[in-house]
């Protein structure tokens, strides 16, 4: 028991302080995207001892965590990871586990740095880095974004609905779900009524909504619609993220 804990410690380790190969000359000019949208960073990323570092907020609050800066140590809470860092040390604790970096997070002017794909991957995100356009991938929900030959970040996606698809609604329901952040969500709701034993279906309504998700990717819309005993509602969805990746999809409910 003891010879495996070591072992899987040992592994997280060794998956946290793998860097990326940048060269010192072209560190100013990396890029990064969190959950498909470029992050702009007012201090650019510096490149230390073949680790890209970034300033710590700009990473930590884009995959959802808050942090509680003070005296030199960064305490961080989110995805239910809890990740410690201090300026200038390379102790990092993570989940209760002591890790140590290769660099210790530092400061420059008014900015504290950390390590970019550390910190990502301690909280529970993918990360992929693309050579040919200098380019860091991450992506919050533990699936990893790989970017196609051009450079552009991947197709978007829509998942974690509600109400689950299949199951019963009424006639107002609070629709939701996730994509990329900064979306534009369009539905088209559509309720049918049936008849002749449910052999014809007959609409009873129809109604559009749109919707920006927020920085994590969630989109959350009121429905209001004519619906009828025993019939069904369909719900198609359209999202276009700011890079101009569209996903569609389309569920339905039982009424």
């Amino acid at each position: 028991m003891i010879i495996t804990r070591r072992l899987a410690a040992a592994a997280l380790a060794a998956s946290l302080l793998v860097g990326f190969p940048v060269a010192p000359a072209s560190a100013q000019s990396v890029s990064v995207v969190v959950n498909g949208s470029p992050v702009t960073f007012d201090q650019p990323p510096v490149e230390r001892a073949g680790r890209v570092f970034v300033p710590l907020r700009g990473v930590f609050e884009r995959l959802g965590a808050s942090v509680v800066y003070a005296n030199g140590v960064i305490n961080a809470q989110g995805n239910g990871r809890s990740v410690h860092l201090q300026i200038g040390s390379t102790q990092a604790t993570v989940n209760g586990q002591t890790l140590t970096m290769d660099v210790a997070p530092f400061v420059i002017g008014a900015r504290t740095l950390v390590p970019l794909r550390f910190v990502a991957q301690s909280l529970g995100a993918a990360v992929n880095w693309s050579q040919s356009n200098n380019t860091v991938y991450i992506q919050g929900n533990g699936n990893a974004v790989v970017p196609p030959p051009n450079g552009n970040p991947a197709t978007n996606v829509i998942n974690r609905l509600s109400p689950a698809p299949n199951t019963r609604v009424g006639s107002s329901f609070t629709f939701s779900g996730h994509t990329r952040p900064g979306s534009r969500v369009h539905l088209v709701v559509t309720a049918t009524a049936s008849v002749l034993g449910g052999v014809i279906g007959v609409a009873t309504g129809t109604s559009r909504y749109n919707a920006i998700a927020d920085g994590n990717g969630n989109f959350s819309v009121p429905v209001v619609i004519n619906v009828v005993s025993g019939g069904s509602v369909r719900v198609a969805i359209t999202s276009t993220s700011p890079t101009g990746a569209v996903a569609q999809r389309t569920v339905a409910y039982s009424t």
